[in-house]
């Protein structure tokens, strides 16, 4: 596994090669919306990103974030993802990063608003997670984030491309990380 967060961060970079976009939505490939009224927007104030991961449902139990977990949905201004400088980089495995990019949004005096139970309920794909493998570095990682804020995120992420299509609603891009990314820390 890779870090799925230096892969959200080549895909901000990469985006912003192809358009001055005014607004990003990074979404786990497992979390499927149940319900079509939740619509995907750009947040209005640039205090408030949006995470629209309300309800979780999984193998018949629900599952509702705690307040620091920003992961599953989220949608972000370009100006939120610059002043974040992104998702860190460095976790490797499962555990930890959704709460990096909500400390990220604290420090820099924003916040972020869900919507309804009833809108903000997903589907997870149970498969996606059956061989998850536990980041041991999640905790350490987490209690030195602020010292990485400035240098961990979009503007150091390290990657080469090795194909990009071009398709009429979507851009596949396959890149190599560079694995330094994540072994320094």
């Amino acid at each position: 596994r890779s870090s799925d967060l230096a892969v959200m961060n080549v895909g901000y970079v990469e985006a912003r090669k192809d358009m001055d976009y005014d607004c990003y939505a990074w979404h786990d490939v497992d979390l499927i919306t149940e319900n079509d009224k939740n619509i995907y927007y750009c947040p209005s104030d640039e205090t408030k990103a949006i995470h629209l991961t309300k309800v979780i449902h999984k193998n018949g139990r629900t599952w509702r974030p705690y307040s620091s977990c920003f992961g599953g949905a989220a949608i972000m201004t370009k100006n939120q993802v610059q002043k974040t400088n992104g998702y860190p980089n460095v976790y490797w495995g499962w555990g930890g990063e959704d709460d990096d990019l909500f400390f990220r949004l604290r420090a820099n005096g924003m916040g972020f608003v869900r919507p309804s139970d009833t809108l903000g309920s997903y589907t997870m794909l149970v498969r996606h997670h059956k061989s998850e493998t536990l980041n041991p570095k999640r905790f350490d990682q987490l209690r030195t984030r602020q010292s990485r804020f400035a240098t961990d995120g979009i503007n150091s992420v390290k990657y080469s491309v090795v194909d990009r299509k071009l398709y009429p609603l979507y851009t596949r891009i396959q890149m190599k990380l560079d694995e330094s990314l994540w072994k320094k820390y």
